[in-house]
Order: C-alpha cells, then sequence, then structure tokens
C-alpha cells in the first residue's frame, strides 16, 4: 500500500514537474521528456506490468509532451515577443529579464491599487522591445498572483480570432468541457463574463492590432467594482488610448547602454566573466543595438556560437544590423509585422526613411516636403483634408498626419521637438532602416549607393528613386545613364565633377525630386533647366541664381543653400528669377539672408503678379519687405527677416515692417534686427498680422512697456524673445495679458526682476529662461499657473535656480529642467 502511494506520488510529482518546466519557458527542462516517459515505461513493465489504464496514461503523457512541445515551438515561431527562445541559450545563462524593473513597479503600481472600478492598462512600443515579456513577468510575479482570484491569458495577434481568444481565456476562468467547444461566439462570450463576475481578476490581451478586436471582447468583462484590471499590449499608439481613452498608456523604451551590456553579457556568458579583450567589443555591440532586447538576444545567440576573439567579435562589431537580420528571420519578421499591417500609403512614406543616413535625425520638414513632391499624398487628400485645421492646400499638414500615424505605430521616432512642441527631427531603429532598404530593394521603391557609382547595380534602371551616400572618384564618362529614375538624393560630398557635367552623364529625364546639396559647382548647373518635371529642388550655390529657374512651373520646394558669392558692394546676393511666376511654388527657403527681385507693378486693369500658393519664406532681408513683395504672396503662412547693417543705416525699419498688413494669413514670423543697433527702436505694431501664432524676435532692444502691444495679438501661443530682444531691469506686464499664450521663451536678457502671476499667463504651459544670469527669482505665483507643465532653466543665476526648485517642490506634476554650465 506504502509502495503504490509513494509510486503514485512519484509519478504526480514527475508530472508536475514535467508541467511546470513547459509554464517557466525553459527549453533545457523539455530535454528531460524523454527520459522521463522512459523512466515511467521503465517502472511499468519491471515492477507492475503493463495495465491497460497505466498504458493509456502513458500515452497521455506522451500526446501531452508533444502537444506541448509543440506549443513551445510556436512560441519561438510566433510573432509575438518571447523574446528568450529567439536561440539556443548558454547553459550558465541566468534566465533573468534585465532593465524592466521601473516599468515593472509602474505596471504594479497600476494593477494593484486604487481605484476600485475596472481599470484598463495599455503597454505600447515597437515590436521586440519586450511588451510581452514585461506583461508576463507582472501576470506571473507572486504578488499578482495574490491580489487576483482569476488570472487569464490570451494573445490576440494580427490574425484576430474571437473564438480563439475567448476559449483561450475560458481555459483559466472555468473547467473547460467538451461542450464548450460546440457553442458559438456569443454563447462563449457570456460564459466568460460569468466566469468573471463577482470575482477579482487580471486578464492580460496580449498583442492587440487594431480596435474592433477590442470592441469584440470588450462586453466580456464585467465591473463589479473590485478592483478587477485588464492588462493591454499593442504596438500602435492608437488602439492604446481606444481601450482606454482617460488613461496615459505605459510607453516602453529602448534600454540604455548599461542595461544593453548587462543583458548582452547575460545572454552569452551567464554567469561567467566577460574576457577583458572582449569587453570594450562586446559594448560596441551592444551599443550599436540601440536598446532593442530583440536586437541583442538575437547578436547573443549568434556570439554564443562563434570563438570568443576580438576578430570575431569586430567583424559583429562592424555589422551590427546587416548581421541581426541575416542571422534571424525571425527577428526581421518580428518587425515586418509592422511593416505588413501598414496601410499603402504609409509603406511608402515608411520605405522613404531608408533614403537617410544611417544613425542620423531626419529634419521633419525636409522630410514631409520630400513626401509631398514624391506624390504620396495625391490619392489621400480628399479623405484627410478635413482633419487639417487648416485650408485644405496645406499639403505639408497632411503629411505630418502621416508622420504622426508611423510614429503612433512605433516605427519611427521623435528625436527633437521644437519649442512649441511640434516634431522637428524623428529617426528609426537601424533594424527598421534595414527592414526599409531591403523591401525598398525587393518593390524597386528605392536604391542606395553606399559604393563608388561607377559599381551601379544591375537592375538600377527599374529603381525610381536613387539616394546616394558615397563619394565620386574615377573617370565620370563611364558612368551609365539613368533616364527613368524620378528621385536623386545626394548624402555624401562629390569630389572632383561639376555638377553640370554629373546631371548631363546621368541623364535624368523625368526627375521629379533632386537634393544635391552636398554636391559644389563653380556655376549653375543648366542642366537642370531641363528637368521640367521637378517638383523639389535642393542646392548649395556659390554662384548667382539664372533668372531662368522660374520656368521650372511644378516646383513646389526650392531650397538655396549657401555659400553664396556676395554682390560687388559686399552686400547680399540679390534672387532674379520671378518666384510670382511658379505658380506651384510653396517653399522658397535661402539659408543666406538674399534680397528678393521686386514684382513689377502692374499697369491699370491688368491682375497684380501673385505667388498663388507660396507659404514659406525665408531668409530674406528687411529691404525686401516691401508693398509690392508682400502683396505678391497673400497666403504666406511662416516668414523670417533679417536687418543687415545697410537695412539699418536705412533708418527705414519701421516703414518696410508696416508692409506685414499685407499678409493677413501669416501664422510664424522670425525677425532678427541688426545687433549692433543702439535702443530703442520702435516697431510698426499695428502692422502685425493678427493671425500670428507664433513671434520670435531677435536683437530688437526693445523696452518691456512694448510687450504689451505683441500682448494685443489675439492667437499668439509662442513667443520666443532671443538676444536682448528686450532690454530694462524690471517687468510687470499688466492684468490680463497673454491670454492664449502657451510657450514662452526668454534668452540672453537683462532682466533682474519680474513680477508676473497666473492672471497674465493663464494658458502657459513652458516657461524657458537662457542666460538670464541677472534675474533674482523666478515669481512663485507662476507656480500656481494650472497648465503649466514645463519649467527649464539654463545658464541662469543660482537664485533663479533656487527659486524654479522650490516652485518644483510646491507644484505637483511640474517637470523643472535645470542646466548649467556657468
Amino acid at each position: 500500500m506504502i509502495e503504490n502511494f509513494m509510486f503514485n506520488a512519484s509519478i504526480e510529482s514527475k508530472v508536475m514537474n514535467y508541467v511546470i518546466c513547459f509554464l517557466n519557458s525553459d527549453p533545457r527542462s523539455f530535454a528531460e521528456r524523454l527520459s522521463f516517459k522512459s523512466e515511467v515505461q521503465h517502472i511499468f513493465d519491471k515492477k507492475y506490468g503493463i495495465h491497460q489504464c497505466l498504458q493509456q496514461t502513458l500515452v497521455s503523457i506522451d500526446s501531452i509532451g508533444r502537444e506541448l512541445g509543440n506549443i513551445y515551438v510556436d512560441r519561438l515561431t510566433s510573432e509575438n515577443e518571447q523574446l528568450g527562445g529567439a536561440f539556443s541559450p548558454n547553459p550558465n545563462q541566468r534566465n533573468e529579464v534585465v532593465g524592466l524593473d521601473d516599468d515593472c513597479q509602474s505596471i504594479f503600481d497600476r494593477l494593484i491599487t486604487v481605484p476600485s472600478r475596472l481599470e484598463i492598462v495599455a503597454i505600447v512600443g515597437m515590436g521586440g522591445i519586450g511588451k510581452t515579456t514585461l506583461a508576463r513577468r507582472v501576470f506571473d510575479d507572486l504578488s499578482t498572483v495574490y491580489n487576483f482570484h482569476v488570472r487569464a491569458w490570451a494573445t490576440v495577434s494580427q490574425v484576430f480570432r474571437q473564438r480563439d481568444v475567448l476559449l483561450a481565456l475560458l481555459r483559466s476562468t472555468t473547467h473547460v468541457t467538451d461542450e464548450i467547444y460546440r457553442k458559438n461566439n456569443e454563447e462563449l462570450a457570456q460564459d466568460l463574463y460569468r466566469s468573471l463576475k463577482g470575482k477579482r481578476y487580471l486578464i492580460v490581451l496580449d498583442d492587440i492590432w487594431n480596435t474592433l478586436a477590442w470592441d469584440d471582447v470588450k462586453l466580456c468583462f464585467p465591473d463589479d467594482e473590485n478592483a478587477s484590471r485588464l492588462l493591454v499590449t499593442t504596438r500602435l499608439s492608437k488602439v492604446a488610448h481606444y481601450v482606454n481613452p482617460n488613461s496615459t498608456p505605459h510607453l516602453m523604451n529602448l534600454l540604455n547602454l548599461d542595461n544593453s551590456w548587462k543583458l548582452l553579457h547575460g545572454m552569452v556568458f551567464g554567469k561567467e566573466s566577460c574576457p577583458l579583450d572582449l569587453v570594450g567589443i562586446g559594448k560596441t555591440i551592444a551599443r550599436k543595438c540601440q536598446g532593442l532586447p530583440l536586437a541583442i538576444i538575437v547578436i547573443a545567440g549568434l556570439l554564443s556560437r562563434i570563438r570568443r576573439t576580438s576578430d570575431s567579435w569586430k567583424s559583429i562589431a562592424d555589422n551590427v544590423s546587416s548581421t541581426v537580420n541575416t542571422d534571424s528571420e525571425q527577428c526581421i519578421g518580428i518587425l515586418a509585422l509592422s511593416y505588413n499591417h501598414l496601410p499603402h500609403h504609409l509603406k511608402a512614406c515608411f520605405l522613404y526613411m531608408g533614403a537617410f543616413p544611417e544613425d542620423g535625425e531626419i529634419e521633419v520638414k525636409k522630410l514631409v516636403r520630400l513626401w509631398v513632391a514624391e506624390g504620396f499624398l495625391d490619392k489621400q487628400l480628399p479623405r484627410l483634408a478635413e482633419r487639417v485645421a487648416a485650408v485644405s492646400s496645406d499639403r505639408e499638414a497632411i503629411a505630418e498626419i502621416f508622420l504622426e500615424d508611423l510614429i503612433g505605430r512605433n516605427l519611427v521616432f521623435v528625436a527633437k521637438r521644437s519649442f512649441s512642441g511640434r516634431n522637428k527631427t524623428c529617426h528609426i531603429h537601424d533594424l527598421l532602416r534595414e527592414l526599409c532598404l531591403r523591401e525598398a530593394q525587393r518593390e524597386n521603391f528605392m536604391c542606395l549607393i553606399k559604393r563608388d557609382i561607377h559599381c551601379l547595380p544591375a537592375g538600377i534602371n527599374r529603381k525610381r528613386r536613387i539616394s546616394f551616400h558615397s563619394e565620386f572618384c574615377g573617370d565620370l564618362r563611364s558612368v551609365p545613364a539613368i533616364p527613368h529614375v524620378r528621385s536623386f538624393l545626394m548624402f555624401s560630398l562629390g569630389l572632383g565633377f561639376p555638377a553640370d557635367i554629373f546631371l548631363l552623364q546621368l541623364g535624368f529625364k523625368l526627375l521629379r525630386v533632386l537634393d544635391i546639396i552636398f554636391l559644389r559647382s563653380e556655376h549653375f548647373p543648366t542642366q537642370i533647366l531641363k528637368l521640367v518635371h521637378l517638383r523639389y529642388l535642393a542646392l548649395t550655390a556659390t554662384y548667382e541664381l539664372p533668372a531662368s529657374i522660374s520656368k521650372l512651373c511644378n516646383l513646389q520646394t526650392l531650397i538655396i543653400h549657401g555659400p553664396w558669392i556676395l554682390s560687388e558692394n559686399g552686400e547680399s546676393p540679390t534672387i532674379f528669377f520671378e518666384y510670382w511666376n511658379m505658380p506651384w511654388l510653396r517653399h522658397l527657403g535661402f539659408t543666406v539672408t538674399c534680397s528678393l527681385c521686386i514684382p513689377p507693378i502692374p499697369e491699370i486693369n491688368y491682375p497684380y503678379p501673385l505667388a498663388p500658393i507660396l507659404q514659406t519664406l525665408s531668409t530674406i532681408r528687411l529691404t525686401s519687405c516691401t508693398r509690392e513683395v508682400f502683396r505678391s504672396m497673400p497666403y504666406l503662412r511662416r516668414l523670417a527677416i533679417c536687418e543687415t547693417k545697410e537695412d539699418h543705416n536705412t533708418n527705414e525699419t519701421s516703414k518696410y515692417l508696416s508692409n506685414l498688413v499685407h499678409l493677413p494669413l501669416l501664422e510664424a514670423l522670425k525677425c532678427s534686427f541688426y545687433r549692433d543697433a543702439k535702443p530703442w527702436r520702435t516697431l510698426p505694431w499695428d502692422a502685425f498680422p493678427s493671425n500670428l501664432r507664433k513671434l520670435t524676435l531677435s536683437w530688437s532692444y526693445l523696452p518691456w512697456e512694448d510687450m504689451t502691444n505683441i500682448s494685443r495679438l489675439p492667437k499668439l501661443e509662442v513667443l520666443k524673445l532671443r538676444n536682448c530682444a528686450f532690454l530694462g531691469p524690471e517687468w510687470e506686464p499688466p492684468e490680463d495679458e497673454f491670454l492664449h499664450l502657451k510657450q514662452l521663451l526668454i534668452e540672453n536678457s537683462d532682466l533682474v526682476q519680474w513680477k508676473a502671476s497666473t492672471i497674465h499667463f493663464p494658458s502657459l504651459d513652458r516657461l524657458v529662461l537662457v542666460n538670464c544670469r541677472f534675474l533674482e527669482e523666478i515669481p512663485v505665483e507662476i507656480g500656481e499657473i494650472p497648465t503649466l507643465r514645463l519649467l527649464e532653466l539654463h545658464n541662469c543665476s543660482k537664485s533663479a535656480e533656487i527659486s524654479a526648485k522650490e516652485i518644483g517642490e510646491q507644484v505637483e506634476g511640474l517637470q523643472v529642467i535645470i542646466r548649467s554650465d556657468l
């Protein structure tokens, strides 16, 4: 009897260990499966014989083993982020999760603390960042087990099947019989609801891709106000906000360098130490993984299989992203899921990101203009125009919606934001860039050239776009013509060839986009004038631009970089082409201040010359701000003006700025005055357009009393006061000023005492003070502004820094940033 009991206990113990090894997801434990079955078979054969019931048990155990093994293999190859199985691990490797302690604590706090009502917590991040790993760690934690009566997990995945999700949850919430598989989806949903009713539960819905999936299951979860919780993981910010619009999703960040190296070290060496000669190279490899756990794990798997020598590790360090993609199709497959889920118009926008240099930040302004020139928006304009606050002709605003969509899908990341909070620069992870290049090559979308131009890849004539990242050398005459290319972007210096010969040799005829700011030439490349399809042109000028540029009638964006040659009398260069005869010109930009050609005054009964859709103009001399110029661009929205020494000597600053009255739609104005001028100048404030939302003043030397005039601009939201824009030791604004101002920057000011309160800036969101070294303190009443969320000080006085810290301590939720190089 005792022997039978011990035998049964032994079997039960082994079965439990067998199941636990699966739940722990330890691949090494599965090696014991066959030995366990053999051991049971041995016991049965030798001691007890083969009884039919016991034989059936053996068959069941074997069947369960195969099933568990299959499920585990599925885990390894599924699109979900079970990162621990991306490769065969080092036997000494510790089974740990690195860099998630803060994330776990944040999720724990939201799951276990108040409120009592049903709460939905969303985890958002790019593919391979560890969302599922984080959710699993929280789900399996003992504090979670003790806090909830019921816990259930379902993987939703990209191909959503409601029935599979309901059954997966029911297996954890109730006893599942054969009968339940005969029920329809509506009956299963009712069973799930009843199984959860009255219980405190934690449900994890892993890997949700669309809002329809949530709509199909959300009514299954009762709210009994017993602190039940739902934990959702997704790559899409839109989905996260949809499932709980009243809560901020938990955004997962990439690992820092220390945690990246810690994870890599643990996966490769386990408890062993890394050889000293490999530490530096190993940290380089970890850094080049850019904090993505999926990439680190794949690289670790490769490093575990090669010799531990400096040379072999250096070969990996030199090509981390391409090595990851080559070595693990599973890795690129996980990332490709996000790409495959994109609508058609966003796929083109995403693939275009691969044209830019690796590890570099991409200027958002340039990116969206390129998208517009490429025609990516054309078919989407009718559908999206109504979502844009501005008129529907503002295609760049619609392009920014596209970019926000890619950011929301965690395919593109914001690198820098402008002072007003708009996206200024962005970037993509190197692995995503490799995905861009792979898909772009497969679809003949684009070709990236890193080698000498003489080594053009085969089939380049089928590519519509070329992105050039190499320097020229050798004889240009041996380079074959590529007349069918629509876009040519250059991101490296072109040495030794005149631009005219270069363009002639390549035989461009159908170009829409030409960006050759790195290609220098002593003369304007006249071949450009034959590119009648051009929509985007960016080049560097060391010469006078011909008036015939205006013949490029399809041009939308024209960007001219310096250095320019000065005129004979040393003044800024003059633009002679007739911009008003370019009907599609939207953006005209010069990196060096220049003078514009003045439109002719029409004869009586003739229409005034117009640039009908010109929206951006920068940077022009003050003396170009004439009535004729501004009347020719009535739809201008963004303008940058610079006053030169010659302009200042005319003593007619107010006269020229008074012509701003002819720009009623102007939203952003930047005025930089001659820095050696004497205070105090007078500006024609009544001429400043009432539509202004952003105003930047530099070297204007105005008295603080003039701030009252600025406050009368009814829509002003962003005000930047740079480089002694206002002078005087004291500023006390009158009441009810700046009712709509959200962003205020004061830089290089002699301000000593500032008296202000919430009634002066009731809508202020961000206050930045830079080089205000005489300011005694920040008004404590500033902290009482209910909308204020950010207070920044850079190189300000110690007393001002102390007052900022005190305000930050008193105001909950206010972020205070203090930097000092003094």
